[in-house]
């Protein structure tokens, strides 16, 4: 190969390379259950390149995700409340948050595209959210009183 091969050759692998790593989604991983500061993020502490912790290469993490889930059982005396961020690779068919209620359990999930963009204050709620999730709520008190 001669030298213009050679610098071409080298250029299309910078370029490659460059692509790869600009693609390497960045997400916020943590549980609140094992990190108190989980709940409201301060700081990009657990920004990761999803990449890093995909367990299955057959699989590329596309979203970043954050749920809360709620239990409140008067049965039981309890109230509890648990915040996990993650990478996701399976996003929603129609809606970027969601809400889901049962007697004992409230959970709502946001999913989002950008590096970092789990962090809470980033996921904005819509306005097709908020009317979904007081429906729900609305509808889910009618069934169980």
């Amino acid at each position: 190969m001669n030298n213009s091969n050679n610098f071409v050759l080298g250029v299309t692998l910078i370029v490659f390379s460059l692509v790869a790593i600009g693609n390497t989604l960045k997400c916020h991983v943590c549980n609140s259950l094992h990190n108190d500061s989980c709940d409201v993020l301060e700081d990009n502490r657990y920004l990761v390149e999803c990449q890093k912790i995909n367990e299955d290469p057959e699989r590329n993490h596309t979203i970043c995700r954050k749920e809360i889930f709620s239990v409140t059982s008067v049965e039981f005396n309890m109230q509890s409340s648990r915040t996990i961020r993650t990478c996701g690779y399976q996003k929603h068919p129609k809606f970027s948050c969601f809400y889901n209620s049962n007697h004992d359990l409230k959970e709502t999930i946001c999913e989002c595209e950008e590096d970092g963009c789990n962090e809470g204050s980033s996921l904005h709620f819509s306005l097709q959210f908020l009317i979904y999730s007081l429906l729900t709520t609305y509808i889910m008190s009618r069934i169980t009183t």
